[in-house]
């Protein structure tokens, strides 16, 4: 699909993303991203009380939440991570990118408004790599909240397309999901038939 870009160019559409085919595909890594937002915000509170309030720099907070982000991704991913272009930290996982931003109270990335964000939430195969390579994986944006009182909540992964939330995965759902499966699988081993005794006890025990 063809779409017209800020600048009035032209350019081509990613794949298109649903939430059921995405929990499918990144099934055991949903649970693991949120698992490493809840290392993250751990180490961040740890850390930031060291400096009081009067002695923090201008988006001191938001750095270094940014930064405890990347380095528990890291650790959890350690091989599919990524610095693209500005400096943009990102994960490529079963053929999708995500991105990591603070959400506004309508799910929408706290962007400053140009042409290369305006791409991204069109799902639009814009590079996010400084060498121009293009890909079609959706982006996905992992986001989280941030109340007056600086709690930080609410973290969930978005799909962004038509600059409009399409759908979002939070980590109830992700949680829920998981148990649905494990309790299919116990319930497909209750109902498989118990095997047998050996064969072989079993012609031995009729010769007797």
């Amino acid at each position: 699909m063809l779409v017209k870009t800020l600048n009035g160019e032209r350019t081509v559409k990613r794949r298109l993303a649903t939430s059921e085919e995405c929990q499918v595909d990144l099934n055991e890594q949903l649970p693991v991203m949120f698992k490493a937002f809840t290392e993250a915000v751990r180490m961040y509170e740890n850390e930031i009380i060291q400096t009081p309030p009067q002695s923090r720099a201008r988006a001191f907070e938001a750095s270094l939440l940014n930064s405890k982000m990347i380095q528990s991704i890291q650790v959890n991913f350690p091989v599919n991570w990524k610095f693209g272009k500005y400096k943009r930290f990102m994960l490529n996982l079963q053929g999708y990118t995500v991105l990591f931003k603070k959400l506004n109270g309508k799910n929408m990335p706290m962007n400053i408004k140009t042409s290369h964000a305006t791409a991204i939430s069109n799902q639009m195969q814009t590079s996010l790599f400084a060498n121009e390579r293009k890909s079609i994986n959706p982006i996905l944006i992992f986001g989280y909240k941030k109340d007056k009182l600086g709690s930080i909540f609410d973290p969930k992964l978005v799909y962004i397309d038509e600059e409009q939330v399409k759908w979002s995965l939070t980590e109830n759902v992700v949680i829920d999901t998981e148990n649905v499966k494990r309790l299919s699988k116990v319930s497909i081993e209750k109902t498989l038939p118990k095997l047998k005794k050996n064969l072989k006890e079993i012609k031995k025990t009729s010769n007797q």
